[in-house]
């Protein structure tokens, strides 16, 4: 029976994976910080609860005294999102996005990895579609994305030698409660902000909260990523990214011809005010 490690695991993408895997035959490794997040996981046949905090370094370095002497997987899922203009992000929010979610993952990464060499195993990233385009508000969250993207293309080459594969999740909007309480967080986000960039950004932040919406309408499923998730641990030759729905794949798709100079216009646009 394959064994996997599931950062995140608790809720949304993560929850969703390990529930799929341990119905497939896995035994899982789920991570999570919260106590009853981790009683509902240990409730799940097949599924092992393990305190990790993917940024603290005791959480991580004990991950070798608590996981088997043969791992097959690593599903690097955990993640926040901190939403805002770049100029009104407090630089502790913006190293909190990226100790969560690039320095944690790498953490774990790297922690696991002795396991991962004797199983010749894979590695999976949950990165998104934000990750390859970037829009107005989510600058912090998409330079997360990027740096995970990027660490993840080199490990693939690094990792060559040992036939360890790595893979990119990269979702679109999700069904899960990150999405569920945008609003809120978006709402938060605003009234977080100093008097003069809330002024300055008015507009912006405007069209993005009636944006939101729309987005949350055309989220899919977790099950979906978690499907994709699957794939990327049991196709005999994983794919170096994996898309999970078909505005994901749109977006990319047009991204890709459309000229930086139009692509910023419609954004503009979109997220102005009217």
């Amino acid at each position: 029976m394959p064994t996997v490690l599931v950062t995140g695991a608790g809720r949304g993408i993560g929850l969703a994976t390990t529930e799929r895997l341990a119905s497939a035959g896995w035994q899982v490794y789920a991570g999570a910080r919260s106590a009853d997040h981790l009683a509902a996981l240990g409730a799940l046949a097949d599924v092992h609860p393990v305190r990790l905090d993917v940024t603290d370094p005791d959480d991580v370095a004990a991950l070798v005294d608590v996981l088997p002497d043969r791992l097959d997987a690593v599903v690097n899922n955990a993640g926040i999102v901190v939403q805002g203009p770049v100029e009104g992000v407090a630089p502790a929010d913006i190293s909190r996005q990226l100790d969560v979610n690039v320095t944690g993952q790498i953490a774990v990464t790297q922690a696991v990895l002795p396991l991962l060499r004797a199983s010749a195993g894979r590695i999976v990233f949950i990165s998104s579609v934000s990750g390859r385009v970037t829009t107005p508000g989510t600058g912090v969250y998409s330079a997360s994305k990027y740096a995970l993207e990027s660490l993840a293309d080199a490990l693939r080459i690094e990792l060559r030698p040992w036939k360890i594969g790595v893979s990119l999740i990269e979702p679109g909007t999700t069904h899960t409660d990150i999405w569920t309480g945008m609003l809120d967080d978006f709402d938060a986000m605003v009234s977080g902000l100093s008097d003069e960039h809330r002024r300055l950004y008015a507009s912006q932040n405007a069209g993005m909260r009636r944006l939101l919406p729309r987005l949350q309408k055309t989220a899919v499923p977790p099950e979906k990523v978690a499907t994709a998730v699957e794939k990327a641990l049991t196709d005999r030759r994983p794919k170096p990214r994996y898309l999970c729905d078909a505005p994901s794949r749109a977006q990319v798709a047009l991204s890709a011809v459309t000229p930086t100079r139009v692509t910023d216009l419609v954004l503009s646009v979109a997220t102005r005010k009217r």
